[in-house]
């Protein structure tokens, strides 16, 4: 068969082998990795194997194939190692495109655990400024934000918003985004009934964080009649980052 590495599948390829006992190998291969990568150590180990990694991204973009959750959910559970999240976003650099494609699928667990992962790539804080430069990353994002009927998937969106505003760099992709603004004032008034306190308040800390930054450029320069800015009372934001099930 062919490798889902080396090629463009669509689940109907991916799937159409009719020997069954493939089909029943590829499920006892995805429960084994699923178990594995759920401690620490496996966790650190199976990210830094290239070959299982893209092997997994290109399954993961299989939407109509059923395989194509189980290789989210691994992919997922990578983002929970602290030390895998350079890796993944400076080096791999093809798993954040994929859980952007991830967010779009049919499957709510797929959209789910996509979210996760973007959630728990943001709060490290050298990567933050390239999770949100990847391509449709922030609109993605607020998608999953307003339409998630999911609450946990809405809860993952929100609090990855908010650790990409921690950022000042990020004050670019966001405000060039559209609908970042009005989503986060969307989850702030908390007119939805799906939306929590919880929610609402990271929406809240996410646009007084980003107003903070605004200010503080405003505020850098010198004034015109040479008198000192004032900053005293200016807002420190939390810096509070939000993550999903991160080993300490």
């Amino acid at each position: 068969t062919t490798s889902p590495a080396n090629s463009s599948l669509r689940g109907s390829d991916y799937d159409s082998d009719r020997n069954q006992f493939l089909h029943g190998a590829r499920k006892s291969v995805f429960a084994t990795l699923l178990y594995t990568v759920k401690e620490k150590d496996n966790a650190y180990a199976l990210a830094r194997h290239e070959g299982l990694v893209a092997t997994l991204v290109e399954i993961s973009k299989i939407q109509d194939s059923d395989a194509h959750v189980h290789a989210v959910k691994i992919l997922a559970h990578l983002t929970r190692h602290r030390l895998n999240s350079k890796l993944i976003v400076f080096q791999t650099q093809i798993l954040v495109p994929a859980m952007v494609v991830a967010t779009s699928s049919k499957n709510k667990e797929s959209r789910r655990f996509a979210c996760y992962a973007i959630q728990n790539l943001s709060q490290d804080k050298p990567c933050r400024q390239e999770v949100a430069s990847t391509k449709g990353l922030v609109m993605a994002l607020c998608q999953r934000a307003r339409q998630a009927s999911d609450g946990e998937e809405k809860l993952a969106a929100i609090s990855a918003l908010k650790n990409l505003t921690d950022d000042p760099a990020n004050l670019i992709p966001m405000t060039n985004t559209p609908e970042c603004f009005a989503t986060l004032m969307q989850v702030a008034h908390g007119h939805d009934k799906k939306i929590t306190e919880e929610m609402q308040y990271l929406a809240c800390d996410a646009l007084s964080t980003l107003s903070h930054w605004l200010r503080k450029i405003a505020s850098s320069g010198n004034r015109v009649d040479g008198k000192p800015v004032k900053t005293a009372d200016m807002f420190v934001p939390t810096m509070k980052v939000v993550t999903w099930m991160e080993w300490k």
